[in-house]
């Protein structure tokens, strides 16, 4: 069987936004397409590779209520003297937005901070309890401590606010 010639221009649109489609789902899924059919994560692209040095990031995920305040204890205690927690959701966009910015605020602040992760809807931690107990009622929301007290919160996604915070409280800057 062969299709008539005409054929070819609807297989053609179908097949256009096919590839549109797989596009949008290979970038939400974090792949790049090398080629036709071969994918790759985007972390191993060309570029990654081609870098001696991987870049770790410094945002560590805190699952526990004693390891909250664990952390908040520590700040008390020793260098670094500031702590910055940021809670999330797995359905939040603008966490998602953000999380980028802090991955690069804590490689940037690593000397003076800290940096942990609150996920409230993440099966197996005490998130929500977490949440909950520091009366977290919207998302993102970036709490810093310094010295083992709260000294400052910043809520929605403005990067550039909370970028201040860490420099007032860290006694450097981001640039």
């Amino acid at each position: 069987f062969r299709a008539p010639r005409h054929a070819a221009s609807c297989e053609f649109g179908v097949m256009r936004r096919g590839r549109a489609l797989l596009l949008l789902l290979t970038a939400c899924a974090g792949l790049s397409m090398q080629s036709r059919w071969a994918f790759t994560p985007i972390w191993q692209s060309h570029a990654a590779r081609s870098r001696s040095k991987i870049v770790r990031s410094a945002v560590d995920d805190c699952t526990t209520l004693a390891g909250l305040d664990e952390a908040i204890k520590d700040t008390a205690a020793g260098s670094p003297n500031v702590l910055v927690v940021g809670f999330s959701t797995t359905w939040c966009g603008p966490c998602k937005l953000m999380d980028p910015k802090v991955k690069e605020l804590s490689e940037i602040f690593s000397e003076k901070a800290k940096f942990l992760k609150v996920m409230g809807d993440k099966a197996g931690t005490e998130g929500i309890q977490i949440m909950k107990r520091e009366g977290v009622r919207t998302v993102p929301l970036y709490q810093i401590y310094k010295d083992g007290e709260k000294v400052s919160s910043v809520s929605g996604a403005d990067a550039e606010a909370l970028t201040r915070n860490i420099e007032e409280h860290t006694g450097m800057t981001a640039s």
